[in-house]
């Protein structure tokens, strides 16, 4: 359990740095090639469950990421959030990612990390609302979540070194602002994960976010269009744009609703 976890906040950690780099650097292809460099060097650590060894892996890779030359400017940055699959699947996305990286845009993908650790906060939720019973487990899921707050503080004493560094949101933090929004028993679909993290985003001043779901997601469109009226009237500039795909979504499309998206972001 602890490398899978480890090796999900160093994955995460790399992306954090590639997303910032990449549309910065100076020579292009320089970004991927690093981060695909440093996602296959730990894999002989995943299989001989060595996780110490992925925290060295990433020293060196917040050395390498720093070194890579960028052009200096202004960045506007668009936020990501939505369906697990679609959000962090290119071409499930259409590489809309991509794509916004090549309009001078600075994309940040909300963690992965936070779709697994959120079931700390549902564990207490339910027994709260009466969902679930008490049992004898309770107290290893305590520990549990103290020992996964140890790794995320191990992994951040590392990431902090990195140029420009975004820390991870606290998970409970996370839930506090999306009990604003609405109740944390919806926990369908991506959940209240969706909401929390287009509250988090806008408290660190991005205020444009793109929501990805599977058409027809009836459970994410709840937690996430459903919700937009809540998180305007917390957030007012916040300008959102919920995109849906499938199998035979048109790029013609996406790119359309994108471009005026874009224009806002050069313009905010």
């Amino acid at each position: 359990m602890k490398v899978i976890f480890v090796a999900i906040l160093y994955a995460d950690s790399i992306a954090k740095m590639y997303y910032w780099t990449r549309v910065r650097e100076k020579n292009k292809g320089e970004a991927e090639k690093l981060a695909n460099k440093y996602i296959k060097a730990i894999i002989p650590y995943i299989e001989e469950n060595k996780p110490e060894k992925i925290f060295v892996e990433l020293q060196n890779a917040v050395n390498e990421f720093n070194k890579i030359e960028i052009t200096q400017g202004d960045y506007p940055t668009i936020g990501i959030v939505g369906e697990i699959y679609v959000k962090y699947n290119a071409f499930g996305h259409h590489f809309i990612i991509d794509w916004l990286n090549e309009q001078g845009i600075e994309v940040i993908v909300s963690p992965l990390i936070d779709f697994f650790i959120q079931e700390f906060v549902n564990f207490g939720v339910n027994k709260k609302a009466g969902l679930t019973k008490p049992s004898w487990s309770d107290v290893f899921i305590y520990f549990l979540e103290k020992k996964a707050n140890n790794y995320i503080k191990q992994i951040e004493k590392i990431n902090s070194k990195f140029r420009y560094h975004r820390p991870f949101h606290n998970i409970r933090d996370m839930a506090g602002k999306a009990s604003n929004i609405l109740n944390l028993a919806a926990q369908f679909g991506e959940g209240w994960l969706i909401p929390a993290e287009i509250a988090s985003f806008a408290e660190d001043g991005v205020n444009h976010v793109v929501s990805v779901q599977p058409f027809g997601c009836i459970a994410n469109h709840v937690v996430s269009k459903g919700v937009e009226k809540r998180i305007k009237d917390q957030f007012p500039a916040m300008n959102l744009l919920f995109l849906d795909f499938d199998a035979d979504t048109s790029e013609v499309n996406i790119l359309n609703r994108l471009h005026f998206m874009v224009e806002n972001v050069f313009s905010y």
